[in-house]
């Protein structure tokens, strides 16, 4: 198996998984033109002879803090250890970039305790994460996802102040 930074001719491939496990809500729907955008976010695995098995992505906030995003498997890949050489990488990603915290929101948070993330109980200690993203989310008023940060739980905010943060978790439920 290769695991490897994605390049612009996998956006098809990471488009199609990422968009066939949107309708459950397990990931967020993204247009094709959205992937190709940030294509340089995604690591992708392949089989030996070449075979798209998987994706995820890091996001930058900051030097402070990235997100685990887009955690994938081809159904006919799940167990063979894609889902966790993918993770693997985009945690050394991140290291590389000198970055200590790592967030993720999840609705399977098991899977990632043993990767070293933990559960971030009041989400709003990650107000650049919800400033940005968690109020254009079609989910803002229902979200059932848990999140989760390896490393420390970042002391800064680049992208809105912690109370606006809070605000829009209220708002939220």
């Amino acid at each position: 198996m290769l695991v490897r930074k994605a390049l612009l001719t996998d956006a098809a491939n990471v488009c199609d998984l990422v968009n066939a496990l949107a309708p459950d809500g397990t990931l967020i729907h993204r247009s094709f033109a959205e992937v190709c955008e940030n294509i340089r976010d995604f690591t992708v695995a392949l089989s030996d002879g070449g075979v798209f098995l998987g994706c995820g992505a890091l996001h930058f906030y900051g030097p402070h803090l990235c997100e685990v995003r887009s955690i994938a498997v081809m159904p006919a890949a799940k167990s063979h250890g894609a889902g966790s050489r993918i993770l693997a990488a985009l945690i050394a990603e991140a290291e590389e970039h000198g970055i200590q915290s790592v967030c993720l929101f999840t609705r399977i948070p098991d899977y990632f305790f043993k990767f070293g993330f933990r559960i971030v109980e009041d989400k709003t200690e990650l107000p650049d994460k919800i400033f940005k993203d968690c109020q254009s989310c079609p989910r803002l008023h229902r979200c059932d996802e848990v999140a989760m940060v390896r490393g420390r739980i970042p002391r800064v905010s680049i992208l809105g102040p912690r109370e606006e943060a809070e605000q829009l978790v209220r708002i939220s439920g």
